[in-house]
């Protein structure tokens, strides 16, 4: 939304959102111990139980920047919780001077929130109060006259219903846009000063991974807040992402090497060389990790926990250069041939093996897409007309039969649903995303997005 279009939310909305989120509030309860009765604070414990009637919800609409340039302005809600969480806090065993009794002693506290608990896109998207939790209880003993002390933190919900975002790398503008995958339009575009070449969203959909091939940098988008949250620097060219099936790391080829990036820090933890690769996939199990060699002609596989080289298959391909793994199995499909046409073959991952090929050529492969349920692969072709319009076959992972020869114009990179009833095409030529029916390969939607989408992920 360009600034000459705000003015119809000029009286509600006058900020930027820059205010912090947090979804917790930390209490402290102070308990008088009554005369003549004590609490031993090794043995005691805590209880708390609360009432949520006078807490509110507030959808406030608020301005971020959704382009390059200082004009390309949208709109967010912050979603804000203010009232008071009336706390009924207790602690036992409460004893007489003598030791004797067993009691607990109560006390009712109200705790003031009023706090910004996420952003979303939308303004419907308040928290389930009745989720709401209370952790870390901890009782501090008295000291110095200051009486008992209960403290603990208030936890509210995450936002309901979690959106489904697809994410396009535009190597043309130095932006990534956002789809909402409900709606199938653009709700944010994340503006970056190094081009965008590849990305990968995180196995719990909290982060977005962005690569910028000219560089030696990864940025990590916040996928609640549509910021960049972090960046990490590897090697010079980043060019592929794979994440663990733990969703504990991520594994990143670049300069000659694998970087293992611990997701919990966002930091690199580790690498290890893998000498003349040219592409690299992650075993389903995430114990290993196969690449394409192409001066050896050679499927290399390597040990993530200690970055040896533990088994080759040497001379059973001719110029290997793309590899790709499913979310389950114990097989990949690698693209093999140095000139025109090229050839697929699948091999086995235990015991590393060649199993056969597929009995037709391809012009060549941008991508071999998996779909989450790992029983389809797309394979991706470039789409030259008139010579190559069917640039899309569906194969059938169990029996590696083809079932479907489709057009997809333009399309440099896909992206399957959950469900595998829908593809999202980036079409770097078009600046669009087009989305397909998987049941019958008809397009159903066209998305304006940025310059030159040329990797997407969901």
């Amino acid at each position: 939304m360009k600034k000459n279009d705000l003015s119809a939310l000029q009286e509600n909305c006058f900020c930027f959102c820059d205010e912090e989120i947090s979804r917790e509030a930390p209490f402290q309860v102070p308990i008088d111990i009554p005369e003549g009765f004590t609490v031993d604070s090794a043995e005691a414990a805590a209880a708390v139980t609360w009432s949520t009637d006078h807490l509110s919800c507030i959808s406030e609409p608020c301005l971020i920047q959704t382009g390059p340039e200082t004009e390309d302005i949208g709109v967010r809600y912050a979603v804000r919780i203010q009232g008071a969480v009336t706390l009924l806090v207790s602690v036992s065993p409460v004893r007489n001077q003598y030791g004797q009794g067993n009691g607990s002693v109560s006390v009712i506290h109200t705790e003031e929130i009023d706090q910004i608990v996420y952003y979303a896109a939308q303004s419907d998207r308040c928290p389930d109060f009745s989720q709401m939790t209370v952790e870390d209880l901890l009782i501090v003993p008295p000291f110095y006259g200051s009486p008992l002390t209960v403290t603990g933190t208030i936890v509210f919900p995450p936002s309901p219903g979690s959106q489904s975002y697809v994410f396009t790398a535009n190597s043309g503008d130095s932006t990534v846009s956002v789809i909402d995958a409900a709606a199938n339009i653009v709700v944010a575009t994340i503006p970056f000063t190094s081009v965008p070449t590849d990305l990968g969203v995180t196995k719990d959909k909290a982060y977005t991974y962005v690569l910028h091939g000219n560089t030696n940098l990864i940025s990590v988008v916040d996928n609640q807040t549509l910021t960049v949250a972090n960046t990490i620097t590897v090697g010079t060219g980043p060019r592929k992402i794979q994440f663990d099936p733990a969703g504990e790391l991520a594994y990143v080829m670049a300069a000659g090497s694998i970087y293992t990036i611990d997701l919990a820090l966002q930091a690199v933890s580790d690498v290890f060389s893998v000498p003349d690769a040219a592409d690299f996939a992650l075993d389903p199990n995430g114990q290993f990790v196969f690449t394409a060699n192409t001066i050896f002609w050679s499927i290399d596989q390597y040990d993530v926990n200690t970055g040896q080289l533990v088994d080759s298959l040497v001379n059973e391909f001719e110029y290997p250069s793309l590899i790709e793994t499913p979310y389950a199995g114990d097989f990949a499909y690698v693209m093999t041939g140095e000139l025109w046409p090229k050839g697929v073959a699948e091999i086995s991952l235990s015991p590393l093996s060649r199993e056969g090929d597929f009995n037709r050529l391809f012009e060549t492969l941008r991508t071999i897409v998996f779909s989450f349920d790992s029983t389809r692969a797309y394979f991706l072709e470039p789409y030259i007309d008139p010579s190559l319009i069917h640039n899309l076959t569906v194969v059938n992972t169990a029996t590696n039969a083809i079932i479907a020869s489709v057009s997809v114009p333009g399309a440099f990179d896909l992206a399957v649903t959950p469900d595998n009833q829908y593809i999202y095409a980036a079409q770097p030529n078009d600046n669009t995303v087009t989305v397909y029916r998987t049941s019958d390969y008809a397009a159903v939607t066209v998305i304006p997005v940025g310059t030159g989408p040329s990797a997407i992920a969901m």
